[in-house]
């Protein structure tokens, strides 16, 4: 039974505020986050499902192919890493130093 304020916290604000204790501050920039699966037929739906609450939340998320997105901020692509890893992704993540 979960009475009157006893709501679960979603995924992406447990992962946001883990992320919060362990940098200083949010580093804007372009970052690269590249996951992969493994030889799963699907990815899990949650993952996507859980990059759209962080959209839906103000983060700029871009996805530039099938498992690769970019995003303007080191809290954000850290979030995304955090994200893949929980729903058993291999990931990377890459800041962009420049753009050519």
């Amino acid at each position: 039974y979960m009475g009157i304020g006893m709501a679960r916290k979603r995924l992406t604000d447990k992962i946001l505020e883990k992320i919060d204790k362990e940098i200083e501050s949010d580093e804007k920039g372009s970052y690269i986050i590249v996951y992969d699966f493994g030889n799963r037929r699907y990815n899990p739906k949650e993952f996507y499902y859980a990059i759209m609450d962080l959209i839906n939340n103000g983060h700029k998320i871009v996805r530039i192919q099938k498992s690769v997105y970019l995003t303007d901020s080191l809290r954000t692509a850290l979030a995304i890493k955090e994200l893949a890893k929980h729903y058993g992704a291999e990931v990377r993540v890459f800041k962009v130093e420049k753009e050519v």
